[in-house]
């Protein structure tokens, strides 16, 4: 069979045909708005949806938006004593692409770090990794959440975002030599 036939296949054109129509009816079904109907639809293909990065949370829209900016930090503490800071990445002084290429950093630490207790860890000997030298070890890395309220719309509008007062150190990692393999 050469090139030609197979590009033409009716069996080919078929299967696109169907992932589309798939795709698109999965979709609009993971975007309505939440009901028991939905649920039991999309539940057989939830997994493919995260699989894909298809899923989408509304937390960001009406009725209850976030209340608050937040962004998160690591300070590393090294075997000799010095520290130095990890700053997620932060949208509003990053340009287009760069803001594309990194948004994940953002949906992470406004949907999954802060609330996920399990990742913690996980995330503490990343931050860990990153700075291993060969001349100097981490030895802890304190995770600390800032945030500020966000005004209402009404209060507001035009005015700078407030200014990230409210800091706590919500985890503290106790880096173990095996950790940084």
């Amino acid at each position: 069979m050469s090139h030609d036939e197979i590009k033409q296949s009716p069996l080919r054109r078929a299967v696109i045909s169907l992932f589309i129509v798939f795709y698109m009816v999965a979709v609009i079904l993971w975007v309505c708005p939440w009901s028991r109907v939905q649920t039991v639809l999309t539940e057989p293909f939830a997994k493919q949806m995260f699989f894909m990065g298809c899923w989408q949370g509304f937390a960001v829209f009406a009725p209850d938006p976030r209340m608050d900016n937040v962004r998160i930090y690591a300070t590393v503490t090294f075997d000799d004593g010095t520290k130095t800071v990890w700053n997620f990445p932060a949208m509003e002084n990053l340009g287009f692409y760069e803001r594309y290429r990194r948004e994940h950093y953002r949906k992470f630490c406004n949907d999954c770090l802060i609330s996920t207790e399990l990742l913690w860890p996980d995330f503490a000997r990343f931050v860990a990794r990153r700075f291993d030298e060969p001349e100097k070890h981490p030895v802890s890395v304190a995770l600390t959440r800032v945030s500020a309220d966000i005004l209402p719309i009404e209060k507001g509008l035009g005015k700078p975002d407030p200014e990230l007062k409210k800091e706590y150190q919500f985890y503290l990692y106790r880096v173990l030599p095996e950790d940084l393999r």
